[in-house]
């Protein structure tokens, strides 16, 4: 049987739908907003989760702290990246996994949304994590627990997925960890099937799933400081060192264009027409930096996709994550706000005097 989506657009579909027979995928097309004439994007999460927002008072140590204002919300880079999209008027289809209650759970905080999601069934349980927003001091306590172990029937169907995807996308994200059972090339095998597409690749991952992306034909490469060190990064947190250290992997075919994120500092950039720069945004209040990374992609890709440069998408990214930080969640709400930031955004090309 055909997916067709009930919208005023016709979104992806499975030609090829003798493939979904007999596996445990399961297509959620539901109601698409109407959608603007910007290209497709693909998201694809391995590693999704249950994200579970708390407020207390105080954290007690040694005892009970009771929390109120609990909400849940799907998670996971790349789910985190399909909804701000699909908020944006993308015309988005999101790949991920699930298993478990929680996946369960998964499903149905996404059965509202407003695109097209590709789940596979796995056995394994899918992860929760857990913020607590502690009041009397502002802060913040992230608490991220491990994932599944996936099957290699399971982590198979979802390469099977991206390539029953017609027509190609425009742009495919890969976001998030890869979960234990995962080969460490797994993001580098979609990243070689995408660009024999002419997709371009958007790389968000750390630890194992990094190295073996390189050569693969990345279009961007979106790493925050630790990520970067882990990919053999020694020196200090100085720009020139690190800028003179990016353009080494870009000109090694790490991937065309490297993005290294400095948290409130803003981020660097090392393009393929040999820019080097460094963005910084105004001072922000942190009230949840959940979905910061998430955000500053999302609002990269539906620039690029608007046709501007990577340096202009650049500046609009680092602008999405402040505006993110300031918002409770793991969502991007307001692309206005965005828009407001951006132009604050002081932007220093490398060897320009402060």
């Amino acid at each position: 049987m055909g997916l067709n989506a009930t919208g005023s657009q016709k979104p992806w579909s499975a030609t090829e739908a003798d493939w979904i027979a007999g596996w445990a995928i399961q297509a959620f097309v539901f109601q698409t907003p109407e959608k603007s004439d910007m290209g497709k994007v693909a998201t694809v999460t391995m590693n999704p989760s249950v994200d579970v927002f708390a407020e207390t008072e105080d954290l007690v140590e040694n005892g009970k702290t009771r929390c109120k204002n609990t909400t849940q919300e799907p998670g996971g880079g790349g789910i985190n990246v399909a909804r701000n999209l699909n908020r944006f008027g993308v015309d988005v289809v999101a790949i991920l996994t699930a298993g478990g209650l929680q996946g369960k759970l998964l499903k149905q905080l996404l059965a509202g949304a407003a695109f097209t999601f590709y789940c596979v069934d796995i056995k394994g349980e899918t992860r929760q994590s857990l913020a607590v927003t502690e009041r009397a001091s502002g802060k913040l306590f992230h608490l991220v627990f491990p994932g599944p172990e996936l099957e290699e029937s399971e982590w198979r169907q979802c390469l099977d997925a991206f390539q029953a995807l017609k027509p190609a996308a425009d742009y495919l994200v890969l976001s998030g960890s890869l979960p234990g059972g995962v080969p460490t090339d797994f993001y580098g095998d979609l990243a070689r099937l995408a660009a024999d597409e002419g997709t371009r690749v958007i790389l968000d991952t750390s630890g194992k799933a990094l190295s073996p992306s390189r050569g693969k034909g990345i279009y961007l490469t979106k790493l925050n400081f630790g990520e970067f060190c882990d990919l053999g990064y020694s020196g200090s947190d100085d720009h020139a060192g690190m800028l003179a250290a990016m353009g080494q992997m870009v000109d090694e075919g790490l991937t065309d264009n490297l993005i290294v994120t400095l948290d409130a500092e803003g981020a660097l950039l090392v393009s393929n027409t040999g820019e080097k720069l460094y963005a910084r945004p105004p001072r922000t209040r942190v009230i949840s930096h959940v979905g910061a990374g998430d955000s500053f992609v999302s609002v990269l890709v539906y620039q690029l996709d608007r046709g501007k440069t990577v340096a202009e998408a650049f500046r609009y990214g680092v602008a999405a994550a402040a505006a993110k930080v300031s918002t409770p969640g793991n969502q991007l709400m307001d692309l206005d706000k965005v828009e407001s930031i951006v132009e604050t955004v002081m932007i220093r090309e490398h060897g320009e005097r402060r």
